[in-house]
């Protein structure tokens, strides 16, 4: 089983890499997204005062009771990515989007919006259609999601920074590559230059500790060359 402090030390080198991408990014979260939950207002009369709230009755000025941390429970720092990590794991996992968990948390938490990015995904059934369409490879780019371009392209730009082509070409670039109705982030896959291929090279990528290998598997990337896949999905 593939070892959870790999994926933890990509996802590191995704986060700085992230930054890069803020400035070059061709993807606008979901209307909405991003300003949830702002600042609560203080409620009762006679003013609160810095976390404090008069009682009822008398002068006595006791705390407020602490508010309930904002739960997350699941493999992702982001919230957001780890219902749909968690969901897709266990409702597709005869034909999984990610080849790990920590696989997924890496993808959603290196998009610009992981809300934007789940919030077209939901993981709804286990059918292979249905997992398909949850996945990396689901939605096209239309109603403000993140399509199956912008999103591997913005893997691609994070885990190949400086290679071409940028953020912007290689969206325009991906359009006519060819997608299957179902893919399976552990079978064994021959159509070179398909997306399917390539996402199973920055998969890969992800996992892969080594700059001078990531450099190899950012090439293939562009060229669609079939990787063996590396799946946790039935191992013993």
């Amino acid at each position: 089983m593939r070892k959870r402090s790999a994926a933890l030390g990509t996802l590191a080198t995704l986060a700085t890499l992230t930054a890069w991408l803020v400035g070059c990014q061709v993807i606008a979260p979901l209307p909405g997204v991003g300003g949830e939950g702002g600042d609560a207002t203080t409620e009762g009369h006679g003013g609160a005062v810095d976390g404090e709230r008069v009682a009822s009755q008398g002068s006595q000025i006791t705390p407020d009771p602490t508010p309930p941390a904002s739960e997350n429970n699941g493999p992702c720092e982001n919230a957001e990515c780890s219902t749909h990590c968690a969901r897709s794991m266990d409702l597709c996992e005869l034909t999984p989007q990610y080849p790990s968990v920590e696989t997924c948390c890496a993808v959603c938490e290196a998009m610009p919006s992981p809300a934007a990015y789940t919030g077209c995904r939901a993981v709804e059934a286990g059918d292979p259609a249905g997992c398909t369409g949850s996945g990396l490879l689901g939605p096209s780019g239309d109603d403000g999601c993140i399509g199956q371009c912008e999103a591997i392209c913005t893997l691609y730009a994070a885990l190949c920074p400086g290679m071409p082509p940028d953020l912007e070409s290689c969206v325009l670039m991906c359009s006519p590559w060819s997608t299957a109705a179902v893919f399976n982030a552990c079978s064994t896959l021959k159509a070179e230059g398909s997306f399917e291929c390539r996402l199973q090279q920055i998969y890969l990528a992800l996992d892969e500790p080594d700059p001078a290998k990531r450099d190899g598997a950012c090439q293939d990337i562009l060229q669609g060359r079939c990787p063996k896949p590396k799946c946790e999905v039935g191992d013993d």
